[in-house]
């Protein structure tokens, strides 16, 4: 590989160097914020009767099942909800930056004069931002870990790790969708409202459709249920769960590559 496709990717990952700084501090922060509350919440079968009172729906909808258990810790406080979304904020945001925001302020042109394609310059940024995307995981991971071992949770590694796994998978596949939405219509405003937007509503498919016996089944369309349907913090998870996730944001990033050739490039 020349210097030239390296400066594609080493580019962008230099320009996201700051925010990916920030967003693995502030994951890392989070989650050592909220592990070291669990000593309070160890063994405390108190706490798991309270939440046991309250009606099955909602115990469900907001991950409160088993909470005075590690693995019912971890779900109903990190990854029912934050972290996952947190981490599908962080790559619809890295994306967006390196790809409809530098189209629209003008910044790509400098690329574009290049003789290289639009495709490998799309494509060198959809890298970076991946790079970017796995860096933070790996620390949200090394955090998570530190943790569990700092406040004595004890918790099968694997499962752990699944988890990590997962959430950045489905981050991956929100930021892919972004790519596919740039690659269509490089608008900022367009590509977050339907990267970020999508985050959400897959979000809420997952948590509240299940208290509705209409809305129950249409859960399993979200991409939240094919990664965390299978609760991945207490059961091995099935391999199509990864894959699940994992081909269709090499479709939507195909779509998207391909797609920034046949249109106009927009300018400052």
């Amino acid at each position: 590989m020349n210097a030239r496709m390296l400066e594609l990717v080493g580019g962008p990952l230099r320009a996201m160097r700051r925010a990916t700084i920030w967003w693995s501090i502030g994951l890392a922060a989070l989650i050592a914020g909220t592990i070291s509350v669990w000593p309070a919440f160890k063994g405390s079968s108190g706490i798991s009767q309270a939440m046991d009172q309250l009606p099955s729906g909602v115990v469900q909808a907001f991950g409160l099942a088993d909470f005075g258990t590690p693995a019912g810790f971890l779900r109903g406080n990190l990854y029912d909800f934050f972290v996952p979304l947190l981490l599908a904020a962080a790559a619809v945001l890295l994306v967006n930056g390196q790809t409809a925001g530098e189209e629209a302020s003008g910044r790509m042109e400098l690329y574009l004069a290049q003789p290289i394609s639009r495709q490998v310059i799309l494509l060198g940024r959809v890298v970076a931002a991946l790079i970017a995307l796995t860096v933070i995981s790996v620390v949200l991971l090394l955090a998570q870990l530190a943790s569990d071992a700092a406040f004595d949770l004890q918790i099968d590694i694997r499962f752990v790790l699944s988890t990590v796994v997962l959430s950045g998978l489905l981050a991956a596949f929100h930021g892919s969708l972004a790519v596919a939405v740039a690659g269509i219509r490089g608008r900022p405003s367009l590509v977050l409202a339907i990267g970020l937007g999508a985050a959400f509503a897959g979000l809420i498919a997952n948590s509240l459709f299940p208290l509705s016996a209409v809305l129950a089944p249409w859960r399993h369309l979200s991409p939240w249920d094919w990664a965390f349907g299978g609760n991945p913090l207490e059961n091995a998870t099935e391999l199509w769960r990864y894959a699940a996730l994992a081909v269709p944001s090499v479709i939507l990033t195909t779509i998207g590559v391909f797609a920034v050739a046949r249109r106009d490039i927009s300018g400052a």
